[in-house]
């Protein structure tokens, strides 16, 4: 344990009369203290996250330890007096779990006149591999329309030239920026802000799902002081399914190093009860250089997946090495880019004519590596749901961002990076799959100039061919069962065959 100072929060396992437990009551008369209730999210929208964690066939149960979660309040416990009651209180039988968490911040895991350059020919990471190769998104009219995004961290700067501009970039209404917040802490989120959601406009830098609805931050250190379980309750709170929360956030772990952040159990609780119910979270990994796989941290694994994409940071380059720093392991899900990554803030990089505004930066850490995978998310959910009318599942998501992925290179294990052609691909196949499908086949396959359509269709049956980002590139009728492909350009296509509400779907090579 560091030597900043603890809150400590103990949660039980169910709704527990306070007054029944045993031993409670004489560990407060100990260590002289009281049990503060409380509300880290509003009844209301857990009953909603409730009904919609069991459509998914997901239980309640990290919904009902946030319900039942309490603040110790003491007077002047030293931190070694919070780690011994804590365990005490864990001794005892309706008790889940406690936890100490910091009550000071913990590190961030790292056009106005006059005119600035245009930055994104050096976002490099926006390209095909060694980047993740957006550009094909971009190409194909993927920009991320309609998603709603959350920022956990420490603040960013609004009147940036990136964003002064975009009513779609703010701080929650009712939250605050600590007024003793330094710039260091605030520049991150507007690093963070810059890849995922800077203006494509003809200066500065462009964000990867710029197209998206809005980008909202929830600040830890507010001027009411640091609260991390705050901030995540609260954007958890503002969200709902298919929604992207971005944690630029790590712990503490073994030796303090660091960790993600939930590696806290209430975080972790919070998260569970997010993505169960539809909201996918992409969180850093930390720069600890953590593995998650040792012995001390098998609690930690033991509690299971909490359902988030946890990243890494890799090398940018082809090779996609684990960066020194990055935490590893088997829960790090995917990586990112953890240097030379082209944003906004600090100013290291450029600041046009001394303004603070215009401050460029070259990002790095899994801070820079968690951003880059949450547009990849984000843009691949905008693709689904605009296909579909749903939103792809947190499982869904970090399925596809892992099985298309480039694979790592060396190092500890930080998953592969996120390759947008392919899992556009992946989505396009997911979003025109039907349970009750229809039997057909397509031959010849691969094809040159005619495909034709055999199997048990009517000929009234709706037939399309769309390329691999879903656009209909052909549309008919079964009473024309072969369809000329000539004037297609070679590569992966996908032929729907539609009869009332049944559909099937086969994919195709063009030649």
């Amino acid at each position: 344990m560091s030597g900043f100072g603890y809150e400590l929060y103990v949660t039980f396992s169910s709704e527990t009369d306070l007054e029944k437990i045993n031993g409670l009551r004489s560990l407060e008369s100990q260590y002289v203290f009281s049990l503060e209730k409380l509300q880290l999210l509003p009844d209301e929208k857990i009953e909603q996250m409730k009904i919609v964690s069991e459509s998914n066939n997901e239980n309640s149960d990290a919904l009902i330890r946030i319900k039942n979660t309490y603040k110790v309040q003491t007077l002047n416990s030293s931190n070694a007096q919070l780690l011994e009651l804590a365990a005490k209180l864990e001794a005892l039988d309706a008790v889940s779990y406690c936890s100490l968490l910091s009550m000071n911040a913990i590190p961030p895991p790292s056009d106005i006149p006059p005119a600035t350059p245009n930055y994104e020919s050096a976002q490099n990471y926006i390209g095909p591999n060694p980047g993740v190769n957006m550009q094909f998104a971009w190409d194909s009219g993927l920009i991320g329309n309609g998603i709603r995004i959350r920022d956990v961290e420490y603040g960013f700067n609004k009147n940036h030239e990136e964003f002064n501009d975009l009513a779609g970039t703010f701080l929650q209404p009712g939250m605050t920026i600590g007024s003793d917040v330094t710039a260091s802490y605030t520049e991150h989120g507007t690093a963070v802000f810059g890849v995922v959601f800077a203006d494509k406009g003809t200066y500065g830098v462009s964000g990867m799902a710029y197209g998206a609805q809005e980008m909202v931050l929830f600040p830890e250190w507010q001027q009411s002081g640091y609260n991390r379980v705050l901030a995540v309750s609260q954007s958890i709170g503002a969200s709902i399914a298919g929604d992207v929360i971005i944690y630029e956030m790590q712990a503490y772990g073994v030796n303090d190093a660091f960790v993600p952040a939930e590696y806290e159990n209430l975080i972790w609780d919070l998260t569970k009860a997010a993505t169960d119910s539809g909201i996918i979270i992409v969180a850093a990994a930390g720069n600890g250089n953590a593995d998650l796989d040792s012995t001390p941290y098998l609690p930690y694994m033991n509690r299971g997946d909490s359902g988030a994409i946890i990243v890494g940071a890799g090398s940018p380059d082809v090779s996609h090495n684990k960066i020194s720093y990055s935490t590893f392991g088997n829960r790090v899900n995917v990586q990112g880019w953890g240097s030379n990554v082209r944003s906004s803030g600090y100013g290291d990089f450029a600041a046009i004519f001394g303004d603070f505004n215009q401050r460029y930066t070259n990002f790095s850490g899994t801070s820079s590596a968690t951003p880059i995978v949450a547009s990849c998310a984000i843009v691949l959910q905008s693709y689904y749901h605009g296909q579909t009318g749903n939103y792809l599942t947190p499982a869904q998501m970090r399925n596809i961002l892992v099985t298309t992925g480039i694979a790592q290179g060396s190092g500890g294990h930080i998953g592969p990076l996120p390759n947008m052609e392919p899992a556009i691909a992946a989505v396009t196949a997911l979003a025109t799959q039907k349970v009750d499908a229809i039997s057909f086949f397509v031959y010849p396959n691969p094809a040159n100039d005619v495909i034709s359509i055999a199997g048990d269709i009517l000929t009234e049956s709706r037939i399309e061919v769309m390329n691999a980002v879903g656009q209909t590139v052909y549309v008919g009728f079964a009473t024309d069962k072969n369809i000329s492909v000539s004037n297609l350009t070679s590569g992966i296509y996908f032929v729907k065959v539609t009869e009332s509400d049944r559909s099937a779907v086969r994919k195709i090579v063009k030649h």
